[in-house]
């Protein structure tokens, strides 16, 4: 008898809110077997909850799901571990572990996944959206859904799309609904300035014109359009993205660019005027908000700013978060940071979704399938110990490695399980991964004259070189928290591209200066299969500098994290 699985029956949770779980067993004996289970919920290194069940009787070769609640949990943020263990006729057979987060709103914490099949044949299909929920992605993207660009909702139950794939409008409910059950929110990807030629040359003045007179396209397919305020296009498209939630029962629409043109030409009404797209986006943005609200309540938009741009002028708009679609010249780990806090301090601290393709699953090289694989691990890695969240994941096992969803690669099975427990690892404990009162101080904190932070044992990085450990450090008053990434064994910084294996760090010792009374010193991994905290050696020692906290940190994989729990301080006046 053995565990087979164990994960949420909702992608995230509110506040409040009964939490369900299903755990899968199987009997593969030729004999009845009686088995009991136990689940221990975590917070962080915490124990908050048991659950358990003392009699299951399972006949011979034959599965079992059990479903169960535990909760409720009153948090605005917070990330928990479930931890099950079976016992079967007295003797232990195996423990699973899953995660599940609790927040007051999901924009709290965005997790972004893509589905792109809505072909007849995909009717009654629960797989794809199940395989995301074990994932914990809360919004999904609908990619590429609709009958045209300018025309989005098909009164057809089939039709034939713009790229010439059939989709069932059935199916596209469907899933809208499944998503839905799992407690996603779905959302209609439009492009904001896309109509297919035909549409284009019957609307000339609605058309977007270079400084040569010609119209823009984009792929050689379709056709760029005018969206200043007093183009009739920009009303067309806006009415468009309500009549897909009104009729279609989305939750939000994914506002598509493609990061050119950045100024074009228009001729409304016979002259001709320099449009320039950075600053009509913003107001696209809000008069599509403005439009939708009277549609559906908890409307959500995402936009795309392809390349890192125009960040700075469309962060305030009322949006729920920034989405980076990564593309070269941001080709280096280092990068990725800087996107990330860059966003952050821009848009006044709202959630970051870098949608960063890995092309090393479409395109393998001489490292093969492992290349990729350590590459997704350390990518992952780097976005989340910086405060971001990644797209990269949709359909039973897809896989994004470029810009077209439709023809996305798929993980080897064998990896999926490793998959998992990174996006485990990343829920469990996002409300410190995403804690904006943590500041980012690796840069001054650390290294040459800084000894806040000091390393040996290891080589480190505080930008993470290619051959270190990138040691990523945030604290506030209260906490302290370390991110190691095991760069030691790459070749390169650059991080769409394949990587080697990793090369096990078996010394760390980590010194870090402290002003008050230790609460708790803890660290966890998504590289031991259980992303449990665990309590590593420490002491506290005298220095001419005052108090230390000295660590000697367990062997380092791929990644983990040092966390530091330091007792308020109460400052005498």
């Amino acid at each position: 008898m053995r565990l087979l699985d164990v994960y949420p029956l909702k992608a995230q949770f509110r506040s409040g809110e009964k939490i369900a779980l299903a755990i899968e067993i199987d009997n593969g004996s030729s004999q009845e077997r009686v088995c009991s289970i136990r689940c221990t919920i975590w917070e962080q290194e915490m124990q908050v909850e048991v659950w358990s069940r003392e009699v299951i009787t399972l006949p011979s070769d034959d599965r079992l799901k059990i479903s169960f609640e535990v909760g409720p949990y009153h948090t605005a943020f917070g990330g928990f571990g479930a931890e099950v263990e079976l016992v079967a006729d007295g003797e232990h057979t195996g423990t699973l572990s899953t995660a599940f987060d609790v927040v007051s709103d999901w924009r709290v914490a965005p997790r972004y996944g893509f589905l792109s099949g809505f072909g007849p044949a995909e009717s009654g299909d629960r797989e794809d959206v199940l395989w995301m929920n074990k994932l914990h992605l809360n919004v999904v993207q609908f990619y590429d859904w609709m009958y045209r660009h300018e025309d989005l909702v098909s009164d057809n139950d089939t039709y034939v799309d713009l790229m010439g794939r059939e989709v069932s409008r059935i199916v596209v409910e469907e899933k809208i609904r499944l998503c839905h059950e799992y407690g996603m929110k779905a959302f209609a990807y439009g492009a904001v300035y896309a109509a297919s030629f035909a549409f284009a040359e019957d609307h000339p003045d609605w058309r977007l014109y270079t400084s040569a007179g010609d119209p823009y396209d984009f792929i050689g397919i379709i056709s760029i359009m005018n969206i200043a305020p007093d183009s009739p296009w920009r009303a067309h498209i806006v009415k468009q993205f309500r009549r897909a939630v009104e009729l279609m029962d989305f939750d939000g629409i994914h506002l598509d660019t493609y990061g050119f043109p950045k100024t074009g030409w228009s001729k409304q009404g016979g002259s001709s005027r320099l449009e320039r797209l950075e600053a009509q986006f913003p107001l696209l943005i809000d008069a599509t908000r403005d439009e939708l609200s009277h549609a559906k309540d908890d409307i959500g938009l995402i936009f795309n700013n392809v390349g890192n741009w125009p960040v700075d002028s469309v962060a305030s708009s009322n949006q729920e978060c920034i989405y980076v679609e990564v593309w070269n010249p941001y080709e280096r780990y280092f990068h990725l940071r800087d996107i990330i806090h860059r966003a952050r301090e821009s848009s006044n601290g709202k959630p970051v979704i870098l949608a960063a393709y890995l092309k090393p699953f479409r395109e393998p090289g001489p490292l093969g399938a492992e290349g990729a694989e350590h590459a997704y691990r350390l990518l992952n890695a780097v976005i989340t110990a910086h405060g971001g969240y990644h797209l990269l994941h949709g359909e039973a096992g897809g896989v994004l490695t470029q810009g077209y969803y439709v023809d996305h690669s798929m993980l080897r099975p064998g990896f999926m399980r490793t998959v998992r427990d990174y996006a485990d690892f990343g829920v469990r404990y996002g409300a410190i991964h995403y804690d904006g009162r943590l500041r980012d101080v690796t840069m001054t904190h650390a290294d040459g004259d800084n000894l806040e932070y000091a390393f040996t044992g290891f080589p480190y990085s505080t930008y993470g070189e290619a051959g270190k450990v990138w040691t990523i450090i945030g604290e506030s008053e209260t906490m302290k928290r370390i991110h190691f990434v095991n760069l030691v064994s790459a070749a390169s910084d650059y991080w769409n591209e394949s990587k080697e294996t990793p090369i096990l760090i078996e010394t760390r010792h980590v010194r870090i200066a402290i002003d008050g009374e230790i609460d708790s010193v803890w660290v966890a991994s998504p590289d031991d299969h259980t992303g449990k905290a665990s309590v590593p050696q420490y002491r506290i020692e005298r220095t001419p500098r005052g108090l230390t906290l000295a660590v000697e940190m367990p062997p380092l994989l791929y990644w983990d994290m040092l966390f530091i729990r330091v007792k308020e301080l109460i400052l005498s006046s």
